[in-house]
């Protein structure tokens, strides 16, 4: 998504006066800048709703006209070029209309509305002056009561002596859901001959989410008011005030979604002007309202409009995110520069830099050349119908797609509104210094947390159940507290020792997530080596020893009814060693034959059960014995 800042200067470069006669109001101003004064009616009252001049059907209507007329003041003091565009439709009769243009002391006919048309006239220096006005009155006197002519979209684009102001802006951010954030954490808005601007206009211009995405003017601004087109995804900001004061505003600006889980990333793109800047394209983009203009009507209009130096032209839709931008968020659809007017089934862009260059063959079902973006069971050629129209919402499940048209346009859902102008890439176009990006990035950091430490246990029953508070040192750049969840045990089959991978997932508020790990080692206690029978004389110690692994608990025992039972034996005058690998039998009586012994052994640290030994026997025996002197010894064996 990209969030494009538009600021308007006062008769800054170009701006424009337009009355498209939207509501019923003798005060409309839908341009950049505002007329001087309201309309006025000569020879009736002025009421835009009623007499034989009003507003019907958002067009400005004549009716049974005979003296009356209508005029309206505009500053055009500061003015350097200037332009008059209006639309003109004759409904009934045979009668005609003059515009025209004050010059400082007298009125000049500049056109006379006859049938249907547009007006497209360039103001002499004489009809640019802070008196500047147009009057509209009838070019004849029969007028019968059913003679109407309609007027409508009248525009005057100004071109004014200042330079534009340039704008830096800085910003790089991470968007935490659920919070806001502003559009920008610098700005600076620098102009060599003024201070002061009327308005802004702050976009999400690509990927925006209608009904989630909204931007909101937070703080005091006691000269500045705001206002959100949902439609459009637009805040306008509206002064006159400072540059100092609107930088202020704009830095007060936040972002905001409403989705639980938003994804992607939001462009800043601040602009001096009133056209949309796209990012993608680093072009202007503007829509320009005119009910049942032509084709060719509105191709002349477009090739006559200026942006900051940049020569205007019907827009060419070369990709995804530039049919999306001009079509889905504009506030009304019309021509672009598509046609196959030279040859039928070769749609071509013949306007702008890009003009001669096939994007589409056939009718419906044809083949795609570069990118089209056709209405479902479009282009039909209904009616040899041989230019290029965005779709009206109504009959459309994608907004922004195009079917093709007749000159003169269709009725109803395929009457043509208005058409849109690009700006950029034509040769000898200036470079411009209004525009700045900054960047947001919806979060896509992961937490962080330390694995556990790793426990050593010595049987499978001493693996201790997870637990996820073992993860102590969780964090993350947007959620307080990270959620922790226990994942899986992974053994790797072994069986002394056995490892076992215990996982834990610490998650933030928006899905990004990182694991830990804690290594579990179970490493069984063992008798590596059995105890062995042992002989010895009578009177001579007998050793009895094993060999273990992980093991530090020893308790050897003795049977002395044939391993029928088994009891501990402790040190003393008989044992030494009881509790060790080692048991030593001290000085073993005659008696001690036939005594068996066995060891347990165990880890204190585990709850694991005790492992036996072998059961193992001493035998006694008797030295032999030597007579002399009829006395008897018994000898040890060594």
């Amino acid at each position: 998504m990209f969030l494009m800042i538009m600021v308007i200067g006062l008769a800054k470069a170009q701006d424009t006066y337009l009355d498209n006669f939207n509501t019923t109001s003798y005060s409309n101003n839908n341009g950049s800048l505002n007329y001087a004064a309201n309309w006025v009616e000569v020879n009736e009252t002025t009421d835009p709703s009623a007499g034989r001049i009003f507003i019907s059907s958002n067009q400005l209507r004549f009716q049974n006209l005979d003296s009356r007329q209508i005029s309206r003041t505009l500053d055009l003091s500061a003015a350097t070029a200037a332009t008059l565009t209006m639309s003109y439709n004759r409904v009934s009769g045979n009668e005609s209309l003059l515009v025209e243009l004050f010059d400082g002391s007298t009125y000049n006919t500049v056109a006379t509305l006859s049938g249907t048309g547009t007006v497209n006239y360039t103001l002499t220096t004489s009809e640019m002056s802070s008196s500047s006005a147009i009057r509209i009155r009838t070019a004849s006197g029969n007028w019968g009561g059913s003679e109407i002519v309609d007027v409508d979209d009248i525009l005057f684009t100004v071109t004014g002596s200042n330079d534009p102001p340039v704008l830096t802006a800085t910003g790089d951010q991470v968007y935490c859901p659920g919070t806001t954030i502003p559009v920008a954490e610098t700005i600076s808005i620098t102009d060599t001959d003024d201070t002061t601007t009327s308005s802004a206009y702050i976009q999400i211009s690509s990927g925006y989410v209608n009904g989630e995405d909204t931007l909101t003017l937070t703080g005091t601004h006691p000269n500045i008011t705001s206002n959100w087109d949902a439609t459009q995804g637009e805040l306008t900001l509206t002064g006159p005030a400072t540059y100092t004061e609107f930088e202020a505003a704009i830095l007060a600006v936040v972002f905001e979604s409403s989705s639980g889980s938003p994804t992607g990333s939001r462009q800043f793109s601040i602009t001096v002007g009133e056209a949309n800047f796209l990012p993608y394209t680093g072009h202007y983009y503007e829509f320009v309202p005119s009910l049942s203009i032509s084709w060719t009507a509105a191709n002349t209009a477009a090739n006559a409009r200026t942006y900051f130096g940049l020569q205007g032209y019907l827009a060419t839709l070369t990709s995804q995110v530039e049919a999306d931008f001009s079509g889905s968020q504009a506030i009304g659809v019309g021509w672009i520069g598509a046609s196959d007017a030279t040859t039928e089934g070769d749609w071509q862009w013949v306007t702008g830099p890009e003009a001669g260059t096939s994007f589409w063959s056939g009718g419906v079902g044809g083949t795609e050349l570069t990118f089209a973006f056709w209405n479902s069971g479009e282009p039909n050629n209904v009616g040899n119908e041989d230019y290029g129209h965005i779709t009206d919402v109504s009959v459309t499940t994608q907004p922004g797609s195009w079917n093709d048209l007749p000159n003169a346009g269709g009725g109803g859902a395929y009457q043509s509104q208005g058409y849109v102008v690009e700006y950029g890439g034509t040769a000898g176009d200036p470079v411009l210094n209004i525009t700045d990006v900054t960047t947001i990035t919806i979060d896509n950091i992961n937490p962080t947390a330390s694995n556990p430490s790793p426990i050593n246990v010595y049987c499978p029953s001493d693996v201790p159940a997870s637990d996820i508070t073992v993860v102590t040192d969780e964090a993350d750049n947007c959620t307080v507290n990270p959620t922790v969840t226990f994942v899986n045990d992974v053994s790797d089959g072994g069986s002394n020792p056995e490892i076992i991978t215990r996982t834990y997932r610490i998650t933030d508020d928006s899905g990004n997530s990182v694991d830990v790990q804690q290594t579990i080692t179970v490493s069984p206690f063992t008798i590596a080596t059995q105890p062995t029978d042992q002989s010895i004389i009578a009177g001579s110690n007998a050793i009895f020893s094993v060999a273990t692994t992980n093991v530090d608990t020893y308790q050897w025992q003795r049977s002395t009814n044939g391993g029928i039972s088994f009891s501990d034996v402790s040190d003393g005058v008989e044992f030494a060693g009881t509790q060790t690998a080692i048991l030593t039998v001290l000085s073993a009586g005659i008696d001690a034959n036939g005594h068996q012994f066995r060891v347990q052994v165990s880890n204190a640290a585990g709850s694991c059960t005790v492992l036996i030994s072998n059961e193992v026997s001493l035998s006694v025996g008797v030295g032999k014995i030597v007579t002399n002197r009829r006395i008897s010894h018994r000898l040890n064996k060594n």
